[in-house]
């Protein structure tokens, strides 16, 4: 297989390849939104608190994603230069799964409840959230030139509304089996519920998004004509935009 050609932008995609690429986008949203329904939901924030996690860690750990989205900024620079947004993404976001693995292996390296465990979670997932925070930079432009713009309203919300369906299923499952699990066994071993989860969710829907994502074709990025702003430039000049302060607005309160 040559990995190079499966991260190549096209110049143009034809009307299959744009087919194909919504439905491997859809399978995506399906699995990645399946998986986060565990890993943002109390089951997190529950295994952080059999971790040994306080109320001060627990705070810390609910405020790491959004901290960690500020290097979006930085990202912008990097996704300009390579020009590769499908490679940019499908890496880091593969990179990011990953780190569920040690994550879930937690309580079989170290003590718990137990100051380390829980300071290794708050740092696992802080690198985790700058990963996610480089995808997001790379996986915009790339999705907004993929899905065409007669269609977008109607495809993402039925994206969504599948993801919804999966999400529900899974967070569901995900906690009758972690409350099943304490009933089965010893209080000490009730922790390793959580593991259990997560291994699951990784192995079969957090390896899955990346490589639905590998499967979405990108088309090439359009190069700029002109003299060529700078990284601020490129940064304050949505920000003239009415509508673009509106939603700022709007997602800083929510």
């Amino acid at each position: 297989m040559n990995i190079g050609r499966i991260f190549q932008p096209k110049p143009t995609l034809s009307e299959q390849e744009i087919t194909a690429g919504l439905r491997w986008l859809t399978w995506d949203g399906t699995v990645s939104l399946g998986f986060s329904s565990i890993t943002t939901s109390g089951i997190l924030v529950a295994f952080a608190l059999a971790l040994g996690a306080n109320n001060f860690q627990i705070g810390i750990l609910a405020a790491v994603p959004f901290l960690m989205q500020l290097f979006q900024i930085p990202s912008i620079w990097l996704v300009e230069k390579l020009r590769r947004r499908k490679a940019v993404a499908v890496i880091s976001w593969f990179m990011a799964q990953l780190l569920w693995f040690p994550i879930a292996l937690i309580p079989l390296f170290l003590q718990v409840p137990g100051g380390k465990a829980i300071s290794l979670l708050l740092v696992l997932m802080a690198i985790r959230g700058l990963l996610n925070a480089v995808c997001n930079s790379a996986w915009n432009g790339w999705i907004r030139d993929l899905v065409p713009q007669s269609i977008l309203g109607r495809f993402f919300s039925r994206r969504l509304a599948l993801a919804t369906v999966a999400g529900v299923v899974f967070s569901l499952g995900a906690a009758f089996f972690v409350d099943y699990w304490r009933g089965q066994v010893p209080v000490e071993g009730a922790v390793f519920g959580y593991t259990y989860v997560l291994l699951f969710g990784a192995l079969f829907l957090g390896m899955a998004s990346p490589l639905f994502m590998s499967l979405m074709p990108e088309p090439l990025m359009q190069p700029i004509l002109g003299p060529q702003p700078s990284l601020m430039q490129r940064l304050t000049t949505p920000f003239r935009d009415v509508n673009f302060r509106r939603l700022i607005q709007f997602l800083f309160v929510w």
